[in-house]
């Protein structure tokens, strides 16, 4: 009975655990200039039903023109994601302050996140020899990044500048080109289009002698000599392995241009494509001057970990035991830097102790400032040989800290471990009831209990039924097809309340703001496409990749287009005389059907 007890209650103890509410939030960015924006992601996990969106905080450095939700249900426990985008509005250093959320008469929130916001290039006058766009190249240009701008970003944005009047270009840089052995650096490639283009085929950089570590995309706009150009961003960390010049090489887009076809929109009436060929844009290669750790000062205690804001900690279990029972050791460093490269520890010696050590386990993540936070722990398996009370000495760890060009050195706390005697469990033989089994021979245990000496039972009709093999195959054939017929009947009933239920609130709509939300969470419970800060163009493509026709994805673009206009229009313009409402239920409509 309190075997059965401390089973339920460890179960209702793991589902409370499990089913926790945490909200968690992160800028895609924390440096950016007045051309960029920034997407602000709020993170919900652990709720169940229906719950309020979180609420902001106080925004005053930024405008908030764009908002997208989705959700994601799994045994019963919801996940809310939701995504801001932003403008900012002044230059200086800023705070996003904690997201607030409340659930069940309790109130969660973020941590704060720093925000650092540059001034963009000045717009310098110069002669203009052609007219920026469609077929003029590349017209030079002052204009040059705000100074206080770090070395990456300013990178980008220098390049940016000077590839202005084109309307499709990749540009890459990277965060440092004369990194230490072991060092990370960020590398980033961005590619820039200010046209409607098709395919969109990328290629990373190869990279030698290098681990290439994935950082994520992201996505913005930029302002470039007075045109508007969207952006989409691929960051990698890399950490050299050897000193040398490395070459990073030209990352490509292969994409197909598609803004100068005049049949364009009648092609997609016909389902047709009118693309041009297909071209590429690449990034120049760069050469990287990797430097070699320095030997002075090295201490014995370093095993390659480059980096800062390390810290060390020990632990060890149980901290009293039997003598030839084992104790679990581990050594865990954390800190900015990749520590995958760092080689094994040498744990110390221990008088009265075999020393059994395992294969480190090492891994990363990324800071809210971009850096790549590292973690390894080291373990052993300490096994005592007699009983006493033993100290495991300080463990040394050092790293090399770029920023000084010096050797740290950290230390663990010695642990104390009580060892007891130890404890063996005798298996004893009672010879007291012992009987003769002839000479020679001695009869020790008896094992085997004999119930019964003979059993014959009747079949009975279940028996004789299951030798029908083929009335069971009938029965679970019966049944399956009973259990997708129900299934397809559920998912075909809930695909059409969600086209129902937005077609009911868009009756109700009031504004452009309102439709596009409606229309917004149709398409992520829907099709799972997410607008938030996706390109018109994207949502177009994810659009007809889902089976909606060139035609209703036309439809669909006007609508878009027709939301925009109404939702960013500047206060006191005069609005669409378009029914916002009911060309959206068209449309859904016309989706609805096509998408069944």
């Amino acid at each position: 009975m309190k075997k059965l007890l401390l089973s339920i209650l460890f179960l209702v103890t793991a589902f409370g655990l499990y089913a926790q509410v945490q909200i968690s939030a992160r800028a895609d960015k924390q440096i950016l200039t007045l051309d960029d924006e920034l997407t602000l992601t709020v993170r919900i996990t652990g709720i169940s039903g229906r719950v309020t969106a979180p609420q902001l905080p106080s925004l005053p450095a930024f405008n908030v023109y764009s908002r997208s939700e989705e959700q994601t249900i799994i045994n019963g426990n919801t996940t809310l994601v939701f995504h801001y985008t932003m403008l900012p509005r002044f230059v200086g250093r800023t705070q996003i302050g904690p997201v607030r959320f409340m659930y069940q008469g309790k109130t969660y929130e973020t941590e704060p996140i720093s925000i650092s916001i540059y001034r963009h290039a000045p717009n310098t006058p110069e002669p203009q020899t052609a007219t920026p766009g469609k077929n003029a190249g590349p017209a030079p240009s002052s204009q040059r990044a705000d100074p206080h701008l770090p070395p990456l970003e300013a990178s980008l944005a220098n390049q940016s500048y000077a590839k202005r009047g084109e309307p499709f270009f990749l540009v890459a840089a990277v965060s440092n080109k004369r990194p230490y052995v072991n060092q990370p650096f960020t590398l980033a490639v961005r590619f820039y289009y200010s046209q409607a283009f098709a395919g969109g085929t990328y290629q990373k950089p190869a990279v030698a002698d290098m681990l290439m570590e994935d950082m994520g995309k992201s996505e913005g706009t930029q302002s470039i000599g007075g045109t508007l150009y969207r952006y989409t961003e691929q960051r990698y960390q890399l950490t050299p392995v050897s000193a040398g010049r490395v070459t990073i090489g030209a990352g490509s887009v292969n994409y197909r241009d598609v803004s100068d076809s005049p049949l364009l929109a009648f092609d997609r009436l016909l389902g047709l494509t009118a693309a041009g060929p297909d071209q590429t844009a690449t990034s120049a290669p760069m050469v990287i001057s990797v430097r070699e750790l320095p030997a002075a000062g090295r201490p014995e205690s370093f095993y390659g970990a480059v980096g800062n804001r390390f810290r060390i900690s020990a632990s060890a279990e149980p901290r009293q035991v039997p003598a030839a029972e084992a104790v679990n050791f581990q050594v865990t460093v954390q800190g900015v830097g990749n520590l995958k490269v760092s080689q094994n520890l040498r744990f110390p010696s221990l008088d009265g102790f075999k020393i059994y050590p395992a294969a480190p386990v090492s891994g990363h993540g990324v800071d809210g400032d971009g850096s790549l936070n590292g973690y390894i722990t080291f373990k052993a398996v300490l096994v005592p040989a007699a009983s006493g009370i033993y100290t495991i000495p300080a463990v040394d760890w050092s790293y090399f800290d770029p920023a000084d060009g010096a050797y740290h050195t950290l230390q663990t706390e010695p642990i104390s471990l009580t060892v007891t005697p130890a404890v063996q469990a005798q298996n004893e033989v009672n010879f007291g009831n012992v009987k003769s089994g002839g000479p020679g021979f001695q009869a020790l245990a008896q094992d085997i209990a004999y119930l019964k000496m003979n059993f014959d039972p009747r079949e009975g009709v279940l028996v004789r039924l299951s030798r029908l093999a083929w009335l069971n195959g009938v029965g679970l054939l019966w049944v399956a097809l009973a259990l997708l017929f129900a299934l397809l009947d559920r998912n075909k009933l809930a695909r059409k309340k969600i086209f129902l239920t937005a077609k009911n609130r868009l009756k109700k709509a009031s504004s452009g703001q309102e439709v596009a939300d409606i229309v917004s969470v149709y398409l992520v419970e829907k099709l799972g496409i997410h607008t938030g800060s996706l390109p018109l163009k994207e949502i177009v493509s994810r659009l007809e990749e889902k089976g909606v026709t060139p035609a209703t994805a036309e439809s669909f673009a006007l609508l878009w287009e027709h939301l925009d206009a109404e939702r960013f229009a500047p206060a006191g313009a005069a609005t669409s005389a378009v029914d916002l409402p009911l060309q959206a239920q068209n449309t859904l409509r016309l989706i609805e059907e096509e998408t069944r």
